[in-house]
């Protein structure tokens, strides 16, 4: 017998279909069977592809955030340059904060990766530190590249990680301006000490 070829489009709709499904009955509800019928292929087809839910939703949650990356940028751009640090961090953060599906794939992922899925985790460790070096090119687009910002890249990264676990569990409003400003402040400390202090913090 010969060996299956994965094609791009087999892909893509099977991402789709599983995104929608996902919307609509929740990811605890969606098995691989629902999203085989849904996609019209076989449920072999759709091992072939994924041969977990864990890794299928990662790549869900991973275009989910690419798309987001690139959607942070575009706007960044079509603003034009100049724009303050405030301006910036409020963008990305609002980007974030209201991509609510985003948030429910991500905390049902990390359940699974710490509980059950070594490679899942494996994954995770992976895209963090992609996610961190994306923050860390945004820095410095800011600021320039005088300093480097792995310190401040990676509290960045755990203040949006807490602020959607906040609001998936209905905190209260979130001052998205008032931690922008924050974090304006805490990039012009940062510019303004000695090369070898802030030399300690990256």
């Amino acid at each position: 017998m010969g060996q299956r070829k994965t094609t791009p489009e087999n892909r893509e709709r099977i991402l789709r279909v599983a995104a929608q499904l996902i919307r609509e009955k929740g990811i605890e509800h969606t098995t691989l069977a629902h999203i085989a019928e849904a996609a019209n292929i076989s449920k072999g087809t759709l091992y072939y592809y994924y041969a977990t839910k864990g890794d299928l939703i990662f790549d869900i949650a991973d275009r989910h955030m690419n798309n987001m990356t690139s959607r942070v940028f575009r706007r960044l751009e079509s603003s034009g340059s100049g724009q303050s640090p405030r301006t910036v961090f409020r963008l990305v953060l609002d980007t974030v904060m209201h991509s609510r599906s985003r948030g429910h794939t991500h905390v049902y992922l990390l359940q699974e990766a710490l509980t059950q899925n070594p490679s899942l985790k494996a994954r995770f460790v992976e895209e963090y530190h992609r996610w961190r070096g994306i923050i860390e090119e945004g820095l410095t687009r800011i600021y320039g590249d005088q300093r480097e910002y792995t310190v401040m890249a990676q509290v960045l990264l755990t203040t949006l990680d807490g602020l959607v676990l906040q609001r998936l569990v209905g905190s209260d409003t979130v001052p998205i301006d008032d931690i922008a400003a924050f974090f304006e402040q805490a990039g012009a400390l940062y510019q303004g000490l000695p090369r070898d202090e802030s030399d300690s913090l990256s």
